[in-house]
């Protein structure tokens, strides 16, 4: 029989789709039956408890113990001395002695004025003091003559009144006599007054003298203590008027640091107190020798004065101390490192039962590595004494006691 072409090429594709759709469907069957394989032998699944992370913290005792609190301060070394020097005359400066720097003793010359003109004056003055010291030695010398004549005519005026008044001749020599006494009365005034006004001539030209002598030597500017020249304002062939400053004076034998401190550090004070002061790692014993007992009304301090030795130091470096406070006895003390600050308040985390309790506390003063607790915890409390940042209140923890407070 004879199948016609064209229903031949039909029959072959119907038989081709056929195939693709029995390989279709066997892979389809085989994929759900692995799947099906492979969870009917899969393993049991195992629940695994997790026990819950404890944290570990390490604490320290609240205690109780005596604290000498100090306080750190800082100030500049200065000279216990100075002195701004000038002339107290004018003239020209002849000659500069020292420069800044060099050391010099008490009375050493420093500067020196021209002094012609002074020694002149004293010359002068002199001349004139010897002309009066001679006019007054002649004028007493004549008051004493002028004395005795005197009582010799008073006398013999004396004799004649008692001689009677009947006498032409007595009368005349009486009158005589009464007129030389009267003359004689008169030179003795005259040389009393010239006494008198010597006398204070003498005085004035003694006061000139001295006053001469004084100008004299203020042409030589001598240092009035011994210490280090720190700045020479003058050069030779300067005119300078008195009362200009032109040196400057420092004592380096000894230092003072100056400083500010509240009050709750100044009643702690005494005059006289020994005090170290520490300069570039050198502790230097010191001496507390002035304070202010009225504060400032400005900054409500009292400026102290503490003196150290000036050998190896120099004015200007910087001077650290420690003053003590008044000793805080049985005060409740922990670790500085224990306490939190947060949120404007002050917590220390204490353990209780296993647990940490964030506690509100009021603080005192901090000496070192120590916190003074005024309030909010009780001695033989445990707390926690590092890392309290990142802790929280009621967190479980497991504790590791610290060595007791240094």
């Amino acid at each position: 029989m004879i199948v016609p072409t064209g229903t031949k090429e039909s029959l072959s594709s119907v038989t081709s789709t056929t195939r693709r759709l029995l390989i279709t469907l066997f892979i389809l069957f085989g994929t759900i039956l692995l799947v099906a394989l492979l969870w009917a032998t899969r393993p049991e699944a195992k629940t695994e408890m997790k026990s819950p992370v404890v944290t570990r913290v390490e604490v320290a005792v609240v205690e109780r113990r005596d604290i000498q609190p100090k306080v750190p301060l800082t100030g500049i070394l200065r000279p216990r001395q100075s002195a701004s020097l000038r002339f107290e005359v004018s003239g020209e400066l002849m000659q500069r002695a020292v420069e800044p720097g060099q050391s010099v003793n008490t009375g050493d010359l420093l500067l020196q004025l021209d002094d012609a003109d002074y020694r002149d004056a004293l010359v002068e003055s002199e001349s004139q003091l010897t002309e009066t010291k001679a006019a007054l030695a002649q004028d007493q010398a004549l008051l004493k003559l002028a004395r005795e004549n005197r009582d010799l005519a008073e006398r013999e005026y004396q004799r004649l009144e008692k001689l009677g008044k009947g006498s032409l001749a007595s009368v005349s020599t009486r009158e005589s006599a009464r007129q030389q006494l009267n003359s004689l009365e008169s030179e003795l005034a005259r040389l009393t007054f010239s006494v008198q006004s010597n006398r204070a001539r003498l005085s004035r030209q003694e006061a000139a003298l001295n006053r001469a002598r004084r100008n004299l030597d203020r042409t030589r500017l001598q240092a009035p203590f011994s210490g280090r020249v720190n700045k020479v304002m003058a050069e030779v062939g300067d005119y300078l008027q008195a009362n200009s400053l032109v040196l400057e004076l420092i004592d380096t034998g000894s230092l003072e640091l100056k400083l500010e401190v509240m009050g709750d550090v100044a009643s702690a004070l005494d005059l006289g107190q020994q005090i170290d002061v520490e300069v570039d790692s050198q502790r230097i014993p010191g001496e507390l020798v002035a304070m202010q007992f009225d504060p400032d009304p400005q900054t409500h301090t009292h400026p102290v004065s503490i003196l150290v030795p000036g050998e190896g130091l120099l004015p200007g470096q910087l001077g650290h101390v420690r003053l003590p406070l008044r000793l805080r006895e049985d005060a409740l003390v922990v670790p500085a490192s224990a306490l939190l600050r947060e949120s404007g308040g002050e917590y220390l985390f204490l353990v209780r039962e296993g647990r940490l309790q964030r506690q509100p506390v009021t603080t005192g003063i901090r000496q070192g590595e120590h916190q003074v607790i005024r309030q909010g915890v009780d001695p033989g409390d445990l707390v926690v004494n590092r890392d309290v940042e990142v802790l929280s209140d009621g967190l479980e923890v497991e504790i590791d006691v610290s060595e007791k407070l240094p």
